[in-house]
Formats: structure tokens, sequence, C-alpha cells
């Protein structure tokens, strides 16, 4: 009867997600939560003569970067979001992420042609830094911050 109970409970135990871990895989110890940070990208658009441009479609992507213990280097999309600019020409968006943006890659796209004062080149910026505005703690790895102004060209 002993046996049964354990058996019972290990498996009631194991359904719920509640385990035992020692060594995972190749060495690595198994951990329970998941690395999270706070990421919030703001962005100012403008013409030519200096005017907000409304409706510009903000594609902002933000990678994860890391090296394995080999020093290869590796990338991957971890946020991915598509804004528009307001009427002064704005995007504020605050998200989560899985640990600090290592790149972040900005596209703007003119999707209403000559409607909010003309039809616009698209523009892609590259390299964005994220800068930390709140320090890390525990599986919480900060608060970190981007901000572009970005000037577009009218198409000719």
């Amino acid at each position: 009867m002993k046996n049964f109970v354990k058996a019972l409970f290990g498996g009631l135990l194991t359904v719920l997600g509640f385990g035992s871990c020692d060594v995972v895989g190749g060495g690595m110890m198994c951990m329970y939560g998941q690395p999270h940070a706070d990421f919030t990208v703001k962005g100012t658009v403008t013409d030519e003569e200096g005017e907000p441009v409304k409706g510009i479609k903000t594609v902002v992507d933000a990678y994860y970067k890391w090296t394995d213990h080999a020093g290869i280097n590796y990338s991957q999309l971890d946020y991915s979001d598509t804004l528009y600019t307001d009427e002064k020409g704005q995007i504020l968006k605050k998200a989560t992420t899985f640990s600090k943006p290592g790149e972040i890659v900005v596209t703007l796209i003119d999707v209403d042609g000559e409607e909010n004062g003309g039809e616009f080149e698209e523009q892609v910026i590259n390299n964005l830094e994220a800068e930390q505005v709140k320090d890390s703690d525990g599986w919480y790895t900060g608060g970190y911050e981007t901000e572009f102004k970005a000037t577009l060209k009218k198409k000719n």
C-alpha cells in the first residue's frame, strides 16, 4: 500500500509540473523561472522640413545576442512589433523581452501614399543600442530603453 501511495503522489506531482532536477543534458543544472527584461522603444519621425509624419508603419525588431562557451556568436529575434506614428510623428511601446536587446532594427514604411504629407522613401535604422535604465534582480535582467529620431525623404 505504501508503494502505491508513493507512486500515486509522484504521478500527481509530475502531472502538476513538479519534479526534481539534478543534471540535464550536457551538465547544466535545471533551473525554474525565466529571465525577462522591460524594454521601451520611443521614436519620432519627421519630414525634411521638420514636420511630424502621421501613419508611418514602424517595425521594431529586437534581437537577443549571446556567445557560447566555444566563442560562437548567436542572434535570435526576441521581440518584434508593428506600430504606427501618431499625429505628432511619435511611437512609444513598452514590452517584455528575454534579456537586454543586443541589437535593435527599426524599419519605417509609408503605407498611406500621398496622405499625411506625401509619399516617403522606406528607411531602415540598424544597430540601435538599448540603454539600461533599471537594475537587474534575480530573473529580472533589468529595464532597457532605446530612442530614435528619423527624417524621411519624399519619393521623387
